[in-house]
């Protein structure tokens, strides 16, 4: 992949919130070498990541970048950044002002959304590239609910490119607040990155 404007920007935005964190739950680390290692880590690991196309024809685009920061992380610094570390940072980034914010206003059940999905599902099914992602999509508004059955997943393919498999599943968790933030609610019993032999979303409409 190249960088890009979106690839540049993703080491921008969770800097305050990561590192903050990471100072916080590592006193003994440099947080100054570690930053920059970690960037200079993800920046090899974006180029040598093959594209899965743009944001404006893929929707998952920007999760290629999200999944190598989160891989990056992790490999920057093994030895301090150990699973607890990490699913700290996950969660930090989870529960950030900033991810609250992006996601201000927006509805799981928009048609925009929807329309989002029905062509993302048609267009993976091409197989154009093969680190892409590959799902079932099928929905009913009048519940509301939807189901997205992924068969192939771009953060698994990163996970398995960069022998770090089993961070997949600490990453899968942020679907969960993400959903939450658009007004949903996941219902999930299996994914890829753990094994599964799909990822199964449900999502219905949070009852607040």
């Amino acid at each position: 992949m190249k960088l890009g404007i979106i690839g540049k920007l993703f080491p921008v935005m969770f800097s305050r919130v990561v590192y903050g964190y990471t100072a916080r739950a590592v006193p003994e680390l440099d947080i100054r070498a570690f930053q920059k290692k970690h960037r200079k880590e993800y920046r090899k690991m974006v180029r040598r990541t093959p594209s899965v196309g743009s944001m404006r024809d893929n929707m998952f685009a920007p999760v290629m970048y999200l999944a190598c920061y989160g891989f990056s992380y992790y490999k920057a610094d093994p030895a301090h950044i150990t699973l607890d570390v990490f699913d700290g940072m996950i969660d930090a980034l989870c529960k950030s002002d900033m991810m609250k914010r992006f996601y201000r206003g927006k509805n799981c059940f928009d048609q925009k959304e929807i329309d989002k999905y029905v062509r993302g599902s048609e267009r993976s099914k091409k197989r154009k590239y093969p680190m892409d992602w590959v799902f079932d999509f099928s929905y009913d508004l009048s519940v509301p609910e939807y189901y997205v059955t992924h068969r192939e997943c771009g953060v698994c393919k990163i996970g398995q490119q960069e022998n770090l498999m089993f961070l997949t599943p600490h990453m899968c968790v942020m679907d969960y607040p993400t959903i939450e933030y658009k007004g949903g609610r996941l219902l999930r019993t299996k994914t890829l990155g753990a094994g599964g032999d799909c990822c199964d979303f449900h999502v219905i409409r949070e009852v607040r």
